[in-house]
């Protein structure tokens, strides 16, 4: 601490302390995070992990690392200050006034682009709240807090440790089941919604309600003044079932607000179009490589059925016969069916109609939480729902958090109203909607040019 003047104590909580400090050297002003080291040695490299993620992570909406040092049992992490508190300060100051739709897109924008960057480095950040994101003097958003991440080991890899904030975390966190980068978008669309609306999408006044709420995706109706893509989005983000929900690549490149937000990015819309480009449309130049090298191969006549070796020049002139399908159905599929028994239509509809319904109940995402969590939530002593960790202790209302609205003492009461958008709970499966990529993708043209040559 020798190269630092303290200025004063900024923020305290589980981690620690947060000072706000003068570098003697360079006259810039910083913000150094104290973390307690504990003695078990394997937890003691765990808190050095933020240290280390923060130190890899170069983007200009994520907080900006600059030194780290270790002394009276202490973790010292020194980062760059954000002059304009966080994002919850911003949000309780407007109270009950709205902020304005471009200001929404343009801090809604620089949250993904922040979030796409930790992703592509197959990080979660796993306590994406409105808390956690400052913003600097001129309105930036900067990202941050990293005591809570993970890293995952490849791309196909899930968390399950439970880790996050009660109004934040995602359904498949209280369902105790693996969770991987759409737990973040989750988040991120919790943290949205509070910029919309001012409050918090999923409110109880008691656990039981408030998980079941969360697992159900029910929250309460957008403002109408709100542009179309804005309610789309929201339908995609609070989708149950993780699979359903579009990567933090796919809202920035080809979902339907992404034109919008990446309006905000003048920046990084170049590469945003690039990729997006990429991800959903052909490339000419790939084809016209395709194309030059089936040309050089050998083609088969339908005569002999013997791969012929035809001169380049030859190919040119000559047409080999296009293959046709046969005007009459296959002797041996005419004999199979022949030897095979027969079934009434009406018996085989309803098999085709059990198995369909069979595959439908199967297939279904459970929307309850275990019974097993209620119980032990209910005989738990829980901090706040807007804390980061949950710990045992006593006092205080576990569900008020900073943007919480009365809801009541009689916990079986009237339920306010919320979206019940039948559309939003149809599956939007995609299995390659990620922000993660493979550790050594393989070379596709490669790859084609070996199997054409092996024939």
């Amino acid at each position: 601490m020798e190269k630092y003047s303290v200025q004063k104590v900024i923020g305290e909580g589980s981690f620690g302390r947060a000072l706000l400090v003068r570098c003697k050297e360079s006259q810039e002003t910083l913000v150094i995070k104290e973390i307690q080291l504990p003695k078990n040695r394997s937890r003691h490299e765990n808190s050095r992990q933020e240290a280390i993620l923060l130190a890899r992570m170069k983007h200009p909406h994520i907080v900006a690392f600059r030194d780290s040092f270790e002394g009276d049992n202490l973790l010292c992490i020194a980062m760059e200050y954000c002059g304009g508190g966080d994002l919850l300060q911003r949000i309780q100051q407007h109270k009950t006034r709205p902020f304005c739709v471009d200001d929404i897109l343009r801090w809604f924008a620089q949250m993904c682009s922040a979030t796409h960057h930790i992703h592509h480095k197959r990080v979660l950040h796993r306590d994406l709240k409105s808390k956690n994101i400052f913003l600097t003097e001129d309105a930036t958003i900067k990202l941050g807090d990293f005591g809570s991440a993970c890293i995952l080991n490849s791309s196909k890899s899930y968390a399950h440790a439970y880790v996050g904030t009660p109004y934040y975390v995602a359904p498949e966190i209280w369902d105790n089941k693996p969770y991987n980068n759409k737990s973040d978008v989750w988040s991120l669309g919790c943290v949205l919604y509070e910029l919309c609306t001012l409050q918090h999408p999923f409110q109880a006044s008691s656990w039981k309600n408030l998980i079941l709420k969360v697992c159900r995706g029910a929250y309460p109706p957008l403002p109408s003044h709100l542009p179309y893509e804005l309610h789309y989005l929201f339908k995609q983000m609070f989708k149950t079932n993780p699979r359903d929900r579009p990567s933090v690549h796919t809202i920035l490149t080809s979902h339907r607000a992404s034109r919008l937000l990446r309006a905000h990015l003048s920046w990084q819309a170049p590469e945003l179009e690039q990729q997006g480009r990429r991800a959903r449309r052909w490339d000419r130049e790939e084809g016209v490589k395709v194309t030059s090298h089936l040309a050089e191969k050998s083609l088969i006549t339908s005569s002999t059925s013997e791969a012929t070796e035809f001169p380049k020049a030859h190919a040119e002139s000559t047409k080999a016969p296009r293959k046709q399908w046969p005007t009459e159905p296959s002797q041996t599929v005419l004999q199979k069916l022949a030897d095979a028994s027969l079934l009434s239509s009406d018996s085989m509809a309803a098999d085709v109609s059990e198995e369909s319904e069979e595959l439908q109940r199967r297939k279904r995402w459970v929307r309850d939480p275990p019974e097993i969590l209620l119980r032990q939530l209910e005989k738990a002593q829980l901090t706040r729902a807007s804390s980061t960790f949950i710990v045992n202790r006593a006092g205080g209302d576990p569900l008020v958090g900073p943007l919480s609205q009365s809801q009541g003492d009689d916990t079986d009461g009237p339920e306010p109203d919320v979206a019940t958008d039948e559309e939003r709970l149809q599956p939007r499966s995609d299995d390659e909607d990620t922000d993660f990529e493979e550790d050594s993708p393989c070379d596709w043209m490669d790859e084609a040019e070996n199997i054409l040559c092996t024939q």
